[in-house]
């Protein structure tokens, strides 16, 4: 009957996320008071400090929630553990603390290992920011108006790292900032840790010789685009042939270690000599030779 229970839970919290997806919120004019209310608190969580701090990581790991959201996502992955906690006779409190610390060390590993998804996302976008750049420059001549036509290029139907560099970088140049200062600018707040020589800052510096010559830079960019579309192509390929090293490096001793278990699994006798000296410190010896050749040959075409 727990098991019946459980499985009731699941598929119930399961459809009502699919129909919260499918919902269409109603107008703000229209919209009932509790949701008023709920989208004030939601909308105060995410000005307070807390919020702001967990939407810079969330940027940083490229999670394109708010921050209220995030914590709301929280809960709901946090309620079928306790569920699941419940049904194998843990408390109620010991299972919500338990599902609560569970989902919070989950999440915070999960941005901690993403953390350098933001430089990944602007060195994959950086080729199309490129030629939207260089499209515009070489329409109007001026670096202003090629940034305000960028942005509405790239949001619709853009990524969101160059609608979010572009539109940042034409706010500034609205309010009265210099076009190359103003997209430097914004590039180093969406990636602050970004190093110079990246695909992005790459973009940044070319597009701050337009005050010399528009034409030349703009074909300059347009050159700089195919030159990264082919370094990430070159990129791709590299790591597709790595790949195969990395997991037969990973799988021949794996295999290797399955069918030797097998075999003395299979014979008591040759198990009872395996586990005993001198097999043992031998078979021992050799696993770990295994494990470090492995580890070396993935360390070796990971660099």
């Amino acid at each position: 009957m727990r098991l019946v229970a459980l499985c009731c839970v699941l598929a119930a919290l399961i459809q009502a996320v699919r129909d919260l997806r499918r919902t269409r919120l109603p107008e703000p004019s229209t919209a009932p008071t509790r949701g008023g209310r709920v989208r004030r608190v939601a909308a105060f969580f995410d000005r307070s400090r807390p919020g702001r701090r967990l939407s810079v990581r969330l940027w940083r790991a490229q999670v394109h929630m708010s921050p209220s959201s995030w914590r709301c996502a929280q809960v709901l992955v946090a309620v079928p553990i306790a569920t699941v906690l419940a049904a194998v006779s843990v408390g109620a409190m010991p299972a919500i603390a338990i599902a609560s610390t569970v989902v919070r060390v989950g999440s915070g590993l999960l941005l901690r290992v993403r953390r350098c998804a933001a430089s990944t996302a602007l060195n994959r976008v950086a080729p199309a920011l490129a030629r939207a750049l260089a499209t515009e420059l070489a329409a109007s001549g001026s670096g202003a108006q090629a940034i305000a036509g960028a942005a509405s290029r790239i949001a619709v139907g853009g990524a969101p790292m160059a609608s979010h560099i572009l539109q940042a970088a034409a706010a500034r140049v609205v309010l009265g900032g210099d076009a190359a200062s103003s997209l430097q600018r914004s590039i180093e707040d969406a990636v602050p840790d970004l190093r110079a020589t990246s695909a992005g800052a790459r973009v940044g510096a070319v597009f701050a010789l337009h005050r010399h010559d528009a034409a030349a830079t703009a074909s300059a960019l347009d050159r700089l685009a195919a030159a990264l579309e082919e370094q990430a192509t070159l990129r791709s390929d590299v790591h597709a042939a790595f790949a195969e090293v990395r997991m037969s490096a990973a799988a021949v001793p794996l295999i290797a270690g399955a069918c030797l278990a097998m075999l003395l699994a299979s014979d008591p006798p040759a198990m009872l000599a395996a586990l005993s000296p001198p097999l043992l410190p031998l078979l021992a010896i050799a696993a770990v030779v295994v494990m470090g050749t492995s580890l070396g040959v993935r360390r070796l075409v990971s660099a």
